[in-house]
């Protein structure tokens, strides 16, 4: 397979303190998302591939109770309680904060207001129900804008695992200054780093020709977590690293296809 040369890197956490990740060469990122995207159960199919068909359903058209369930494509972890907890008032906030963010603008393009709507978003919550589940959802919405805010992505930038979720003061930011830095450093690896991440394309799109319709925003956020994930203490019931796994078999983005409800009695046309 033709990766890219061994110096070309991905560097989105440079300048933050503490234990970040670093510079991520693109060929071992490029071997990641392989391995992510053809492997059954990642997130690959049940949320990115998922998610395609949902926007062209409208599922994302608004906010219903149930959308938050959403999330759970990507193990969001969404309980009973979260979903009854999801009020109208919640939902309406929710939605208008959605609002704000303009559809399908990169985040690496927004102005400064428009920026500071990803961050309201991001920072949307209620009791349960705060950054990593409130951006597994948000994200499906604005997927070129929101990233995924995970414990994941917050040890990532140096910071506690929980710092997306706890209003506490951290290294000296508030819950909303530290997800400000985060997508502030974002938008700049996202321009900065432009043509590695078209290289990266490049060399997946033979394996996983959906990539080509990813924003370059998730594109980096499968990157950050699956680089993260590989520095973490692994059970056995994990498997190896996501560097380690060889390539999977490709599936096929109609395999997530919806299928219509049809009356019996009923032809379907086509």
């Amino acid at each position: 397979m033709d990766f890219p040369p061994s110096d070309a890197v991905l560097d989105v956490t440079r300048g933050f303190p503490g234990n970040v990740l670093g510079p991520i060469p693109v060929a071992g990122a490029a071997r990641r998302l392989l391995a992510y995207c053809t492997t059954p159960g990642s997130g690959w199919s049940s949320y990115d591939l998922g998610a395609h068909h949902a926007r062209r359903l409208g599922m994302f058209d608004s906010v219903t109770s149930w959308s938050l369930l959403y999330a759970n494509a990507l193990n969001g972890q969404v309980t009973l309680d979260n979903v009854a907890a999801f009020d109208r008032s919640l939902r309406r906030d929710f939605a208008g904060r959605l609002a704000k963010v303009p559809p399908g603008r990169d985040l690496q393009r927004m102005d400064s207001d428009e920026t500071i709507a990803v961050v309201d978003v991001c920072c949307f919550g209620f009791r349960g129900v705060w950054g990593p589940k409130a951006t597994k959802l948000a994200a499906l919405y604005r997927p070129n804008s929101v990233p995924v805010l995970d414990g994941h992505v917050a040890e990532a930038f140096g910071y506690d695992r929980d710092a997306f979720s706890v209003g506490t003061v951290q290294r000296g930011l508030t819950r909303r200054e530290r997800i400000e830095t985060v997508v502030g450093a974002l938008a700049r690896g996202l321009a900065t780093h432009a043509a590695e991440l078209t290289e990266l394309r490049r060399v997946v799109a033979p394996t996983v020709p959906e990539a080509k319709d990813v924003s370059d925003l998730r594109l980096l956020d499968m990157v950050l977590w699956t680089t993260q994930d590989d520095r973490m203490a692994r059970r056995s019931r994990q498997g190896p690293c996501w560097i380690d796994r060889p390539p999977g078999q490709h599936i096929d983005i109609e395999d997530s296809a919806p299928e219509p409800v049809v009356a019996a009695g009923t032809s379907i046309a086509g």
